[in-house]
């Protein structure tokens, strides 16, 4: 595999007491003004390797339709959600560790369902640079030839059309920068995904901005999602109107409006 060069070495953004200041105030700003109560929330996974996730898992169960983009070293969310929900999830990841970590015997378990491909805005192939350390456990989005990998990347609409999905339950978006493309298609699509828990990159990932993340945000509460919790720059949002899966195709159908039934 490629090797970063010496004069090409890319480094997280520089941690500054004005940015933590930033950071600090975003939060409060969100707590105060966007965080909708009332929804009964339940953490999973590990907080100690960073993989821990806030979710609302009423409604989630053995029939639910669960995708997870992204994998690194770690996956017990997902061993979480299969434990204590009963949930079969579709995992995907593209990178060398991704795939390593899929290869241990723990997670050869038939309710895991791995697809060694990317998740994006739209299908294709993905430039991927390596973890900024040795230790660690991400490869991320990156759009230099320098050192980077090349591999394949798959939208939703096409992952659930190869899984035979109409809709998603619950979608874990920690795609190392990719994200924002997924959820413009999403939005765009008006693909039916009930749940979204993810991590925005800026300040995390060179050449990811905070205007990415807050865009991304607020086109999300603008379609009528409902952010319910927050946690540094992961995110969780819940369809706030009337959820009835829907049974179009969200790839051969991209513009219907959310059917309305019964109230949340």
């Amino acid at each position: 595999m490629e090797k970063l060069s010496s004069a090409s070495v890319l480094t997280p953004p520089k941690d500054t007491r004005f940015r933590r200041r930033m950071i600090y105030l975003r939060h409060l700003l969100k707590r105060a003004l966007l965080i909708r109560r009332g929804y009964q929330l339940s953490t999973f996974g590990e907080k100690n390797t960073g993989c821990q996730y806030t979710i609302c898992a009423e409604g989630l169960g053995a029939g639910s339709v669960v995708y997870c983009g992204g994998v690194g070293k770690d996956i017990s969310f997902e061993h979480a959600l299969v434990k204590r929900l009963g949930c079969s999830v579709v995992l995907v990841d593209p990178s060398p560790i991704g795939m390593a970590t899929m290869e241990l015997p723990q997670n050869k378990i038939p309710q895991l369902r791995f697809f060694p491909v990317g998740l994006a805005g739209r299908c294709g192939v993905l430039r991927l640079a390596p973890p900024f350390t040795p230790e660690g456990d991400s490869w991320f989005s990156h759009a230099s030839d320098n050192g980077t990998i090349e591999v394949r990347c798959l939208d939703l609409a096409t992952l659930m059309e190869q899984n035979h999905h109409r809709h998603v339950d619950l979608l874990k978006i920690d795609i190392e920068g990719a994200e924002y493309g997924v959820i413009d298609q999403i939005l765009e699509r008006r693909i039916p995904v009930r749940q979204i828990v993810l991590e925005f990159h800026d300040g995390i990932l060179p050449a990811v901005s905070l205007s990415q993340s807050l865009r991304a945000l607020f086109k999300l509460l603008a379609r009528g999602y409902k952010l319910i919790s927050e946690s540094g720059n992961i995110h969780t949002f819940i369809w706030g109107r009337n959820w009835k899966p829907e049974t179009r195709n969200p790839k051969s159908e991209p513009n219907p409006k959310p059917q309305q039934d019964r109230k949340q």
